[in-house]
């Protein structure tokens, strides 16, 4: 057990980091981000504000910036509403359908031993991370865990991953993700960035504070990094 008198946390996102989902396939990414422009804009979000916002994401931040500013509390819980049940369409979907990583069980099995909390930080729904857990037995590794439900803004804002470390009682995290919104997120709560690049992923890495191919490379970059601060 790593001996720290600041407890420290790893945080994980999900889909396309501990898991793999059919989101890897680009053609689908896209029509999804089609599909979700089409749907705010029919829910009564100006066209104006998604100009030049390629990802879904964004998007949706966006918007419910909007919807909260500009919209009655109806019509803000209509939004609401109607754009979960939009979005849990193509979520439950990739639940049923995710895969577990070989390096997924292993690394938290790892961080585990050295007696360090672990969350789960995730654009996903509840209800898709319960689908997630159960198919893959991942539940009882994590301490806690933030779906898009507890939030009013997603990833890249850092809010997530605030209320992860306040919730575990912690100043001290590291982030893990396969995005660049993970990365900023974390820079942006001020902890360490882990970036995850699999064989599947083709882009320029994001300003991580590691680059890591597989997550069982992390308990030796946190044990590294700790001993370093003693």
């Amino acid at each position: 057990m790593v001996e720290n008198k600041r407890i420290t946390a790893v945080l994980f996102d999900l889909e396309d980091t501990l898991i793999q989902t059919p989101w890897s396939d680009f053609q689908r990414v896209k029509e999804f981000r089609r599909k979700t422009r089409e749907k705010l804009i029919a829910l009564g979000i100006p066209s104006c504000l998604l100009e030049g916002i390629e990802r879904a994401t964004l998007m949706r931040n966006k918007s419910y910036e909007y919807a909260e500013k500009n919209f009655s509390r109806t019509e803000n819980e209509r939004f609401h509403r109607e754009l979960e049940e939009f979005l849990s369409e193509y979520e439950l979907d990739s639940a049923k359908n995710s895969k577990l990583f070989p390096d997924t069980i292993p690394t938290l099995q790892e961080l585990k031993k050295l007696g360090l909390k672990i969350g789960l930080v995730t654009n996903t729904s509840e209800k898709a991370v319960n689908i997630i857990f159960k198919l893959h037995g991942l539940k009882g590794y994590f301490d806690v865990v933030i779906t898009r439900e507890k939030v009013k803004q997603l990833k890249p804002s850092p809010e997530g991953i605030l209320l992860a470390i306040k919730t575990l009682g912690v100043n001290d995290f590291f982030m893990v993700g396969d995005l660049l919104f993970d990365v900023l997120a974390a820079k942006n709560a001020n902890g360490t960035a882990i970036f995850v690049k699999r064989d599947f992923q083709e882009k320029d890495d994001p300003p991580a504070d590691y680059v890591v191919h597989s997550l069982i490379e992390i308990p030796a970059i946190v044990q590294e990094k700790l001993a370093l601060r003693k």
